[in-house]
């Protein structure tokens, strides 16, 4: 199946997914071990359930500061390369031979700040499913302006995701902005055009459970108003057992990084430990070349993307 990007057809998997009480996460990537875990992770789960074209939605940065992830995914660091080898990537993971290929695939371009990025995301907004034109950390007025600005110039082609707060890096310094209001969400949709909003409900990048706070409630209170179309970040601030309850608050789109490359990067580092006697003592072509910790990576990131589609209520779509 070809990759999922035209306007309305993502729009209606979104629908659906509202619907059916699903929540859809977003998987960011920063190289084909993982881009192709979380095909994989859609895949073993539609062999549970009995479905085979479960919608997935592979993700990535651009030149966004915190982490440039199409800068980091090859060693020249160019970021157009990157996307377009993301790009070829999919093109071949969605191939008539390929076991991924009657997945639902819309690949989502995350973080991306006009002022750094604005070449590819007009350039490539027929090839995306969806962009988040993040200028959040603009003072909310010139934050609209530049967000409207955005979906007017690409309006039908893409699904736009506008972020109305900025969501901080954890241990970011400074004070901390307040949670995102009703009425300034309604405001920011009503004035944008965006098709998905990204409120502030007290998560932070790259933060632990321990250290802030989901504020369910006040997610519960804006989605009443605006509907099913909230986009969650920093996820890997949500306790546990406060995932199930994301989709029933409104968020149809989850979006989740930290915790596939912790995984990944200890699944790799006891992959490693395991085998320092062949690796260095006593060298073995199958233990010192990379598909052993290629594995590890893989197989770590795609069952942690499992968990996520557990939790997000992907087996509904058996229904």
């Amino acid at each position: 199946m070809p990759l999922v990007t035209e306007y309305n057809a993502v729009k209606d998997i979104y629908q659906e997914a509202a619907e059916l009480g699903v929540g859809l996460p977003v998987f960011c990537a920063e190289d084909r071990e993982t881009l192709e875990a979380i095909l994989a992770s859609a895949l073993e789960m539609g062999k549970d359930i009995g479905v085979e074209n479960l919608p997935i939605i592979p993700a990535w940065t651009s030149r966004y500061p915190p982490r440039s992830q199409m800068k980091l995914l090859t060693a020249c660091g160019d970021p157009i390369l990157g996307i377009n080898l993301m790009f070829s990537d999919l093109k071949a993971f969605m191939g008539a031979t390929s076991p991924y290929r009657k997945l639902r695939v819309m690949p989502h371009l995350d973080h991306a700040f006009p002022w750094l990025d604005g070449d590819i995301m007009e350039s490539f907004a027929d090839s995306f499913a969806s962009v988040m034109c993040d200028a959040s950390e603009k003072p909310f007025q010139k934050n609209i302006e530049i967000t409207a600005g955005y979906v007017e110039k690409i309006k039908g082609k893409v699904v736009v995701e506008g972020s109305v707060d900025e969501i901080y890096e954890s241990g970011s310094k400074g004070e901390k902005n307040e949670p995102t209001s009703v009425v300034h969400a309604k405001e920011f949709i009503a004035r944008t055009g965006v098709d998905i909003i990204v409120p502030n409900v007290g998560t932070e990048h790259r933060a632990t459970t321990g250290q802030v706070k989901y504020l369910s409630d006040q997610a519960k209170k804006i989605s009443k108003e605006v509907g099913r179309i909230l986009c969650i970040h920093g996820t890997s601030s949500v306790k546990p057992e406060d995932l199930p309850k994301l989709p029933a608050d409104g968020f149809v789109k989850i979006n989740i990084y930290t915790t596939l490359a912790v995984n990944g990067g200890q699944a790799v580092a006891r992959e490693v430990m395991d085998n320092l006697e062949n690796i260095f003592d006593n060298p073995k072509l199958a233990i010192v070349a990379n598909p052993p910790r290629r594995d590890a990576w893989f197989f770590a990131v795609r069952d942690r993307c499992r968990q996520f589609l557990e939790a997000f209520n992907y087996k509904l779509y058996s229904k």
